[in-house]
């Protein structure tokens, strides 16, 4: 991910360009050590599940619990990150910023450019 610094934003928060890869294969081959059948069936749960994790999220941040969106978000950088989803893993790092600094506005523009309903 390309990421400059926005200058209106604390520290922490970054801006982001999805200009780098959206989903890293090889790295997860790598860490599957070349199992492409595992690897497919990681991917498959990864996307049955992550539907759940963002609707969760969603509710979280319309029902405005700070805690909720954090955790939600750690969940889903988590998971993205496992199974080599590195744009989505961005966002969710920038979304649990976002929690702990409690900017949520910000978030909420960032969910609807990122999840349609």
């Amino acid at each position: 991910m390309k990421q400059t610094e926005s200058s209106s934003s604390k520290d922490k928060i970054k801006q982001f360009e999805l200009t780098d890869s959206i989903f890293d294969w090889d790295g997860l081959l790598q860490r599957l050590m070349g199992d492409e059948d595992f690897a497919k069936e990681i991917i498959d749960d990864f996307l049955k599940q992550i539907p759940d994790n963002l609707f969760a999220l969603k509710n979280a941040l319309n029902k405005k619990d700070l805690l909720l969106v954090k955790r939600e978000a750690h969940i889903i950088k988590g998971a993205s990150g496992n199974v080599g989803a590195l744009a989505l893993q961005k966002i969710a790092e920038q979304v649990e910023i976002f929690g702990e600094e409690k900017i949520l506005l910000r978030f909420d523009r960032l969910l609807k450019n990122y999840i349609h309903n």
